[in-house]
């Protein structure tokens, strides 16, 4: 959510007029600062490439805080102020090699108070977030019932439906596909949301716990799927894998955001009871509740699992988004040592149900 704020300041910052230079050779970059150096500094953009900004005299530098999206609450700093990892946007002028910047204006919003506006946030999607799976859309009322999980966990009915309204002006994202990074979320409509999607939301809950209303939304179609592996390619970072709910072959890849995890029987209990094929056993059931189904601190606690452990045969549970391809998928997360949940999913059952935690965030977590 705070890099969505900073890509809405960044348009609302370069509206407010960019001189004098001319529309062929002024540019407006932003980026993070990543290095310094006398008369300038380095910037690596977010559209990716590295430039030089130069600063010659008469550049001015404003800071912003989180969140801002015009200069109102801006005040004057100097070159000093500014350290390697702070957010900038340069205006200026640039080079006909198109590598460095002739900067007039460099805004910042530094490291530090962009670290402190995630865990703000972080804390507040913990605080008042909720999360489920989209049971039914209504265009006309423009709500969704969600099936959010009970906690603590009700004997056999481990999940209850909420009605989830918008409040106005609601902010709605929506993970982009192929994409294991929140901070890859692009604005979204209502319409785009569909029966099956995770969702997380940061609003007001009733009394009862039967309405939510929503002012930021995040939603997005995730698979949850069990697969046994055929084959590992680690140089290549990937797995040929067989789904087991289809028979079909499915290519999972990996990158340096996926997460891998074996998982400790007392996780696998956990997410096991979660699945309405789970038998009703005590012991699973209170264990859930006494965790409260706090998935994601599960998994950050689980230990890592490497690819090169992976052999012939091994089921794991494969978390991804709806990718653009059917038979390929990037992963979010890569679950080992979960035959008890597999097990627990009802015979024909395509998903394996996990929490809304897949979703990534971890309280409003932009880094994933």
């Amino acid at each position: 959510m705070i890099l969505l704020l900073l890509a809405v300041w960044a348009g609302s910052v370069l509206a407010q007029g960019s001189g004098a230079a001319s529309s062929s050779q002024s540019v407006r970059p932003i980026g993070v600062v990543t290095k310094l150096q006398a008369g300038g500094l380095t910037l690596r953009t977010d559209a990716g490439p590295e430039l030089l900004i130069e600063l010659g005299d008469g550049v001015s530098f404003l800071r912003v805080p989180p969140g801002a999206t015009n200069l109102n609450t801006a005040t004057k700093i100097t070159l000093g102020d500014v350290s390697s990892g702070d957010r900038v946007l340069v205006r200026g002028r640039v080079s006909e090699d198109q590598k460095s910047i002739v900067a007039t204006s460099v805004i910042v919003m530094t490291k530090l108070d962009l670290t402190s506006a995630r865990e703000a946030e972080r804390l507040d999607w913990q605080r008042r977030g909720f999360g489920g799976t989209v049971q039914a859309v209504n265009p006309e009322t423009r709500e969704m019932t969600v099936m959010a999980l009970t906690v603590p966990p009700a004997p056999g009915n481990p999940t209850h439906p909420v009605t989830v309204a918008l409040k106005a002006n609601a902010v709605l994202l929506r993970y982009a596909p192929d994409s294991v990074k929140f901070s890859d979320a692009t604005p979204s409509t209502f319409e785009e949301i569909k029966i099956g999607d995770q969702m997380r939301a940061l609003g007001a809950k009733s009394e009862d716990g039967g309405h939510f209303t929503a002012e930021k939304l995040v939603s997005g179609t995730f698979r949850n799927i069990g697969v046994t592996v055929v084959s590992v390619d680690v140089q290549n970072h990937a797995i040929a894998a067989k789904d087991l709910a289809t028979g079909q072959s499915v290519l999972v890849r990996t990158n340096a955001d996926s997460k891998l995890h074996h998982l400790p029987p007392s996780v696998t209990r956990a997410l096991a009871a979660l699945n309405p094929g789970a038998t009703s056993g005590g012991d699973a059931k209170s264990e859930t509740g006494a965790e409260q189904l706090d998935v994601q601190q599960m998994l950050d606690r689980a230990p890592g699992l490497d690819l090169s452990e992976l052999k012939l045969g091994d089921p794991l549970i494969v978390v991804s988004t709806e990718g653009a391809k059917p038979s390929e998928v990037t992963a979010i997360e890569i679950l080992a040592d979960v035959e008890p949940i597999l097990a627990a999913r009802p015979k024909g059952s395509k998903q394996v149900v996990l929490g809304s935690w897949s979703l990534g965030m971890n309280g409003g977590d932009g880094g994933r």
